[in-house]
């Protein structure tokens, strides 16, 4: 399994919120921190594992 390219999605959405952080000065740190966990559940629904899971799950709450 190839996470590399996740790993430098991470790695450039942190660079970006401590940008923010600098140039804006009124965002709270909290704020960040929902941005920031929010930003990995994204980057988590696309990898592989993730699509199975959401797979599985609207095959789980679907009715025949």
């Amino acid at each position: 399994m190839n996470c590399f390219p996740h790993l430098m999605a991470l790695i450039i959405g942190c660079i970006v919120l401590w940008i923010i952080k600098r140039k804006y000065k009124k965002i709270r740190n909290r704020e960040l921190i929902i941005i920031f966990i929010l930003y990995v559940l994204l980057i988590g629904l696309f990898t592989d594992r993730g699509i199975d899971l959401a797979r599985q799950f609207i095959n789980y709450i679907q009715l025949d």
